[in-house]
């Protein structure tokens, strides 16, 4: 078998990293979706096994093409799953104890897929963008998993600084907001969000445990198209969201509503 020249072998590398570049698409919405599935039910060990096998293959194969940063992200969740099963049963963490602790890494995974996949391109045009602020952490877990399980792309903000952060880096279509957060409530940061030319027209749903009508109307008074209690649950979040979107009065990022 002769031997590849150099610039025969660069070629043939350059055409395998183009084809892992048009893989990240892909990749990310399997995660998401592998993330979603052990968000919700982290006992179970299939949902389990496929996310550990997912980001495990991340972190040998993104580093070989160049996306040090990604093989990064992903080794350090890698590593956090790699101690949990390494111990035995008797001594592991809870599930969702560890489904808890892996929220942040995994989310470090699948925003740097975002930036490097550019997944706007090859994203479904009814995909919502929605900023969650909570600061219960195992509830901004499920809630996001929820969400992101029927399709949206979601961030997760824990107080209005953080929320900032992302907003200036990523602009969504919607802001959810749970209405008890520490130190400033969902009326007082809508408020702020109206006083914003640039979210002046994003929407924004107050979502909250909260069910006393003087509490969710202060937050409808403050600027929320929305409110409506936690019980209600994701399926009738998303559809409030997407109407609130959907007002012809809307002016920020296209959105078309499914048929």
């Amino acid at each position: 078998m002769p031997f590849k020249s150099m610039s025969e072998s660069r070629r043939h590398f350059e055409r395998l990293r183009e084809n892992y570049a048009g893989s990240l698409a892909h990749k990310r919405r399997s995660l998401a979706r592998a993330w979603s599935a052990f968000a919700v039910n982290p006992h179970e060990g299939a949902v389990r096994r496929d996310l550990f096998t997912q980001i495990h293959r991340l972190c040998g194969s993104a580093p070989a093409y160049g996306y040090e940063r990604l093989g990064d992200q992903a080794r350090v969740a890698d590593e956090l799953m790699r101690e949990w099963e390494a111990l035995p049963p008797p001594q592991r963490a809870a599930p969702a104890d560890l489904a808890a602790r892996l929220a942040a890494p995994v989310r470090a995974v699948l925003d740097e897929l975002d930036r490097t996949g550019a997944p706007g391109a090859d994203t479904d045009a009814t995909s919502l963008c929605i900023v969650l602020v909570e600061d219960d952490p195992s509830q901004a877990v499920l809630i996001g998993a929820e969400l992101e399980a029927r399709g949206c792309l979601v961030r997760l903000a824990s107080s209005a600084e953080t929320l900032w952060q992302i907003l200036q880096q990523w602009p969504c279509h919607a802001i959810v907001l749970d209405y008890w957060l520490r130190g400033e409530t969902a009326a007082e940061i809508a408020a702020m969000l109206r006083r914003e030319p640039g979210c002046a027209r994003t929407a924004l749903v107050c979502f909250s445990v909260e069910h006393e009508p003087q509490v969710l109307r202060a937050a409808l008074e403050a600027g929320c198209d929305a409110a409506l209690g936690k019980a209600e649950g994701a399926g009738r979040l998303l559809e409030v969201v997407r109407a609130c979107v959907a007002r012809p009065d809307r002016s920020g990022l296209e959105f078309h509503p499914p048929p």
